[in-house]
């Protein structure tokens, strides 16, 4: 089934089309309903379509030198997945399947890209993307190597916490456990380590269920100023304040 021009219109990636380009958009696009755990493409598959996830959520995996499968990350909406791949044709070097039930638009890659040729402002919101996209890998990168994985759990802990004011503050962990070492950038055994060490100071799981004691100690313990009202921010699919502004028509 198509998408339809309302649900293109509130993704950021096509904020700014106009209705006929919207249009246009929704003749090419399908929206697909997915279980958990259902593959999206594989490492090595030729794309020839463009996965934006509307809902629920995916992870990106590798595969490693022994044949197994890694997850590497975790993709959360609204976001479009191997928007390079896609777009510039070529195999995929990952490969997605979703952790969750999910809503997926998926456009033909080949007729977007005829699209982006032809229409000035759609090639101007794709550029602004792929530059807010290294912009958040530059971000990512320096939580890296200035937090420890310790820290980095928690200020995502905190970016679940509904209510900052909860004292205390409790939530389920949107997807199943194993997953937040990819989302975070760690092992599975230092996610481990790095729930153990929150323990000590009031944050206590039970199966997804998250409970954290004291909201101003974990950020304080995850090294966030006074004024934040939650972690890092989440990943979406659009930068927040646009680098180039042009109505898409």
């Amino acid at each position: 089934m198509r998408p339809g021009v309302e649900v293109l219109r509130d993704l950021p990636l096509f904020a700014t089309c106009t209705p006929a380009v919207l249009a246009r958009l929704n003749d090419i696009a399908d929206l697909a309903r997915v279980g958990p755990h259902e593959t999206l493409f594989c490492e090595g598959d030729r794309l020839d379509e463009l996965n934006i996830l509307l809902s629920g959520y995916a992870i990106i995996t590798r595969s490693q030198p022994n044949g197994d499968e890694a997850a590497t990350d975790v993709v959360e909406p609204i976001r479009p997945i191997a928007v390079s791949t896609a777009l510039l044709g070529g195999l995929a070097p990952i490969g997605a399947r979703t952790v969750t039930s999910a809503r997926v638009i998926v456009i033909s890659a080949p007729e977007l890209c005829t699209m982006i040729r032809k229409v000035p402002g759609l090639r101007t919101s794709f550029f602004n993307h792929a530059l807010n996209d290294l912009r958040e890998l530059a971000m990512e990168n320096s939580r890296l190597k200035l937090c420890t994985s310790t820290q980095r759990l928690a200020g995502y802990l905190l970016s679940l916490a509904n209510d900052p004011g909860a004292s205390p503050a409790r939530f389920v962990l949107p997807f199943a456990k194993r997953f937040l070492a990819a989302r975070i950038g760690c092992s599975q055994v230092n996610l481990s380590r790095a729930f153990a060490a929150l323990r000590a100071i009031g944050v206590s799981t039970r199966a997804s269920v998250v409970v954290i004691k004291e909201i101003p100690v974990l950020r304080d313990y995850a090294g966030l100023s006074p004024t934040s009202r939650n972690g890092p921010k989440r990943r979406s699919g659009q930068p927040a304040v646009p680098i180039l502004r042009t109505s898409v028509g």
